[in-house]
Formats: C-alpha cells, structure tokens, sequence
C-alpha cells in the first residue's frame, strides 16, 4: 500500500512539472526568447514613430521628400504624399498596424504575467504562430511600402531613392521576430521527441479469469505438441 502511495505521489509530481522543465530547456534558453521579443518590439514601434523611412531627391525640382506609411510632416521634414493612395499603400498600413497590435499584446502579457511563458508543447505552438506573424507582417509592410515608393520613378525618371535606417531596424525587428519563433518551434519540436524518447514502455500484465475458486491461467501450447 505504501509502494502504490508512493508511485501515486511521484506520477502527480511527474504531470505538475512545466513541460520546459521536464524537456530540460534551461533558463537562458527561454532568456534568449524574451530578449528577441522585447528588442523586437521596441525596434518595431522605434521605427514606426519615425517619418523617414525613404529619401526622395528629384533633381529638376531640388526637393528632397521623404516618406513612411506613418509620415507626420512638419516644416523640417517634407513628405512626399502622391495624388492618389494605391493599394500597396494601404494594405501596407494594414499589415503594420496588425504587427504593432500583435507585439504590444504580446508584449505586455509576458510583463505583466511572466507566468504566461510558455510551458507546454501547445503554447510553444501558438507563440511559433504569432511570432511568426508578427515578422511577416512586418516584412509585407516594408514591401508594400517599398513598391509604393518605387512608383515615384515612373512621374520622375531622374529621382534617386534612398532607403534610410529605419527602413534597416524594421528589418532587424521582423529578423528578430522570426528568430523567436525558430526558437519556439525548435523548443517544441525538441521537447516533443525527448518526452517521446524517455517515455518508459509500459507492459500490461496478463488477466487471469478466476472461476468456481478455481484460477484459469491462459499457457501458451507450442505447436506440434498437441499430444
């Protein structure tokens, strides 16, 4: 009874144990998680807050623009604004404002509840999905934002775009970003395997039927024995 006490106690200790800590991910591992996220996220809304994304200079006028999906011109700072909003404009606002929503959420859950880390192989999942979201995103924001600009040469043939820091660090954030969820991913794929691997085989002994007081073990005949 004792024995059975025990084994009941270490298989109750054995499920409350986080996954992480069963798989044997270590601390700075998950370290290392944080860190991308949180440097992610604040290069994203760093980069964001910004209005000079790209440089425009058009010779014949000698006017230097610059643009954004987010520009706020003032006196300083010229915006080029086109005549008409394409679509590559809009849809790149679209996915800019959903990768500054997904990392913000994101990011204040894991401040305000560090608990909510992930432990189990399908919470590893879901965070390999928003995080990889979160860096396409962002990558189809600077694309679009890209297309659009490069629409400037076909109204002036002699402008010369430049591509400015900004531009760079949203990059880094969505390289950021997908390296979270590489890591997540790799964590849940790892931890899956390993508690696979370690599983002990588990061997379900024989039934014995008892009948009349009489117990009924099944032999195993060998054949050509039958005699």
């Amino acid at each position: 009874m004792k024995a059975e006490t025990e084994k009941l106690k270490e298989e109750i200790k054995e499920k409350s144990t986080p996954f992480c800590v069963k798989c044997g991910i270590v601390k700075p591992y998950r370290i290392l998680i944080l860190v991308c996220t949180f440097s992610g996220s604040a290069l994203l809304w760093w980069a964001f807050s910004l209005s000079t994304w790209v440089r425009i200079e058009i010779p014949s006028g000698s006017q230097v623009l610059f643009s954004a999906l987010f520009a706020i011109c003032s006196g300083e700072i010229k915006c080029w604004i086109p005549l008409s909003k394409s679509n590559d404009y809009i849809f790149g606002r679209i996915f800019m404002i959903s990768a500054l929503l997904l990392s913000f959420f994101l990011s204040f859950i894991l401040l305000v509840l560090p608990h909510s880390l992930p432990d189990t192989r399908k919470q590893y999942f879901v965070f390999t999905i928003i995080f990889f979201v979160i860096g396409i995103c962002v990558f189809l924001a600077l694309l679009l934002h890209s297309l659009h600009v490069l629409k400037v040469t076909n109204l002036c043939k002699d402008a010369k775009i430049t591509f400015l820091y900004p531009t760079f660090i949203l990059s880094f954030s969505a390289i950021l970003f997908f390296l979270s969820g590489i890591l997540c991913l790799f964590s849940s794929h790892h931890c899956w395997l390993q508690c696979v691997l370690q599983q002990p085989i588990q061997v379900k002994p024989m039934q014995m039927s008892v009948v009349s007081g009489n117990s009924a073990m099944v032999t195993e005949r060998t054949p050509g024995r039958d005699g």
